[in-house]
């Protein structure tokens, strides 16, 4: 932006009355295009928090489908109870913990839950 005062931004300089009066104008315009400006700056925030809440949902709706997907889902049940079988400790019998196998594995989804509840030798040698 231009202005005819210039040279005397940033210094001790008192203008004159004239040229108070022509001051006041650049302040006005300058405040009127800064509004403006503000203005412009709510209407595209609102399109970009529209826009990040569609693309939140689309990232939603592709996680999803993408879980639905997932090779995990594809494990034969046999297969994870042998897993789960695995997860219990070798060293020693398990302890009432819900940081660990068994009881870490009801918690993952209610399906894992259904298997883990379901198998006796999982659960035959907790240490309480």
């Amino acid at each position: 932006m231009f202005s005819p005062f210039q040279q005397h931004l940033k210094t001790n300089y008192a203008p004159s009355n004239e040229e108070l009066d022509d001051i006041r104008c650049f302040v006005e315009v300058s405040s009127k295009e800064v509004h403006s400006i503000d203005n412009e700056i709510d209407q595209l925030q609102q399109r970009l928090n529209l826009l990040q809440e569609k693309r939140s949902k689309a990232c939603e709706f592709l996680d999803q489908h993408r879980a639905l997907a997932s090779p995990a889902r594809q494990i034969s049940r046999d297969v994870l109870e042998e897993i789960f079988l695995a997860c219990l400790p070798a060293d020693r019998n398990p302890c009432i913990n819900t940081t660990g196998a068994p009881f870490l594995l009801t918690h993952i989804c209610s399906s894992w839950r259904s298997i883990a509840h379901s198998l006796p030798r999982l659960w035959s040698s907790i240490h309480i």
